[in-house]
């Protein structure tokens, strides 16, 4: 799954109305990205020159988004 399918995803997530698929569709979004950050990071040390700089974005912009969205997951279990 690319990247903006995944933050759409992410986003039609928080949007929904019940709190249990809410909670469900992050868990398996936010383990997609995950999976998804990790791959880059393999990538990321055979890449060098514009690719590694492209890459090093790409983590640095997935990282962003799981922290939002491992935030709204606590906020929805009542941990903060």
């Amino acid at each position: 799954m690319k990247m903006p399918k995944m933050i759409d995803s992410l986003r039609d997530a928080l949007d929904m109305n019940k709190k249990k698929r809410k909670k469900e569709a992050l868990q398996n979004i936010l383990k997609k990205m995950k999976k998804k950050e990790l791959s880059l990071k393999k990538s990321l040390s055979s890449a060098s020159g514009k690719e590694k700089k492209r890459l090093q974005d790409s983590i640095k912009v997935s990282k962003a988004h799981r922290k939002k969205g491992i935030k709204a997951l606590r906020k929805l279990k009542g941990k903060g």
